[in-house]
């Protein structure tokens, strides 16, 4: 106990981090607790889930690298990693690289317009738990999970220098019997709480200087399986969440979760009603692995606007395509009339639904899948792409459009579509600080895997690369982060992918 103390003292005394015991417990404690200072801290970029950069971006893509990916390789199992972070930059300049495949953590370094690995640390985790939520704070400090152990681990750099090895600071017991089974779901509240989600239809708060949970509250029951969907918080502290049967906002005042509203909706549509929802987060990724119809929103929302105003966007489930979603993020304009339902005419949709979209390339019968990869927003502008699946086949069916938000006609309007594009992942967006913005994206075209960038202004192509016929940088649903120099990084099958 003695060597560990002091070792975590070594570590306070170079990254700022205080540290106490209590009994036989050794805590981490960083306040004020708040996101890293970077590009990219948080998978989908940013608490808001927008997958978008406003002033840093490269641009045309022009060129790729590819390294092999670090993994265990005593598991050899396949590197998947969704979420990519990026942390702040260290004093001369370099960037770690985060990612979180199923069996721990890997870390990488950009330096000099290169990416080039660094460490790998293994963690006490099941390939079919998918450990893959993962966010960075300030002090260079991590968070991910073990749900095996139902536990967060926090995690940082053992020594203060770009090349140091990763080590788990401290581990965050969660008690299954009273809170049940941790998700890949969480994000940070602006407080700097940790709110996640678990198998037990709870959201808790998490004080990470204490490491317990503080507050719990039960989700609306019969909502379906929602353990497939992370969610995002706004700057007040509200939580958007989206079920198979209706959507929610649920708000966090730094001590208690309440209830602000519900929207009753059938993310699942029509053709679905005899089929009972999947209880189990297990059953519900086998479905959406395999393409099935009938699994709900597979999409994280993401906001646009403030709240007062703005809207909250998924994509449903609904075949013959999917719909794009909105809702009031607050309570619906005083004037404002309920939508007729589409699927039944006759009948209106609850008041706090803003608008809806069917998507003319989010197709999930015949050769398409249900919508899974979250929009990706910048301003009023939201671009949603068809997905094709874990293994994308060589005739994997494309299609990215963009629609906009109106705030002034309050409907979403389809700006462009592009049939010839295939975007697998979450698209990202970002601008050059010359205002020259980009969505970009991998895809599969025939044998060859290629990443490709599009004006976001028309959908015009304006760059593409070939990254090879090997599946080793296939994008599998990933997420794509924008680093402090502009360059793209994701995670592919056994590689990290580098564009530019």
């Amino acid at each position: 106990m003695k060597k560990v103390l002091f070792s975590l003292t070594l570590i306070a005394l170079t990254t700022g981090i205080s540290v106490c015991a209590q009994s036989n417990d050794v805590r981490v404690v960083s306040n004020p607790v708040r996101l890293a200072n970077s590009t990219w801290p948080i998978f989908h970029a940013n608490t808001n889930a927008t997958a978008a950069s406003p002033n840093r971006g490269p641009g045309d893509i022009q060129s790729a690298q590819i390294v092999s990916a670090l993994t265990d390789q005593s598991r050899r199992r396949p590197n998947v990693s969704p979420w990519t972070v990026v942390a702040e930059p260290y004093p001369d300049g370099s960037q770690a690289v985060i990612t979180t495949p199923n069996d721990g953590l890997a870390k990488y370094l950009l330096t000099d317009g290169t990416i080039e690995p660094v460490d790998f640390l293994s963690l006490d985790r099941q390939f079919f738990d998918f450990d893959w939520g993962i966010l960075l704070l300030n002090n260079r400090l991590g968070i991910a999970t073990e749900q095996k152990n139902n536990q967060f681990i926090l995690f940082g750099d053992a020594s203060n220098n770009p090349q140091s090895s990763l080590e788990v600071k401290a581990r965050i017991l969660i008690d299954e019997s009273r809170y049940g089974k941790i998700s890949a779901h969480f994000s940070l509240a602006p407080d700097g709480h940790l709110i996640a989600l678990t198998d037990a239809n709870l959201l808790i708060a998490i004080d990470l200087t204490r490491q317990s949970v503080i507050a719990s509250t039960e989700l609306p029951a019969g909502s379906g399986n929602s353990f497939h969907n992370s969610f995002p918080i706004d700057e007040t502290g509200r939580i958007y969440l989206s079920a198979q049967t209706l959507m929610a906002a649920i708000d966090w005042n730094g001590q208690t979760f309440q209830m602000a509203w519900t929207a009753a909706y059938d993310m699942r549509g029509p053709g679905c009603e005899d089929k009972p929802n999947r209880l189990s987060a297990r059953e519900e990724a086998i479905a959406v692995a395999r393409g099935e119809l009938c699994t709900g929103s597979g999409t994280t929302p993401t906001l646009l606007g403030d709240r007062n105003t703005g809207v909250v966007v998924i994509v449903d489930g609904h075949a013959p395509r999917n719909n794009l979603v909105a809702f009031w993020r607050d309570q619906p304009p005083a004037n404002w009339q309920a939508l007729s339902n589409p699927v039944h005419p006759d009948q209106r949709l609850n008041s706090q639904v803003a608008g809806v979209l069917a998507l003319p390339l989010s197709t999930p019968e015949g050769d398409g899948y249900t919508a899974e990869n979250s929009p990706a927003a910048l301003g009023n502008a939201i671009i949603v792409a068809q997905w094709a699946g874990f293994r994308p086949r060589l005739d994997s069916p494309r299609g990215v459009q963009r629609v906009d938000w109106n705030p002034f006609t309050q409907q979403l309007e389809l700006i462009w579509t592009n049939p010839e594009i295939h975007f697998n992942g979450v698209p990202t967006i970002a601008c050059t600080e010359s205002n020259l913005c980009r969505t970009y994206g991998m895809g599969r075209y025939g044998r060859t895997y290629e990443y490709t960038s599009l004006d976001l202004a028309t959908g015009v192509e304006t760059g593409r690369v070939n990254l090879g016929r090997q599946q080793n940088v296939l994008d599998q649903g990933n997420n794509h982060a924008v680093a402090a120099d502009g360059s793209i990084i994701y995670s592919g099958r056994f590689s990290m992918v580098r564009v530019e």
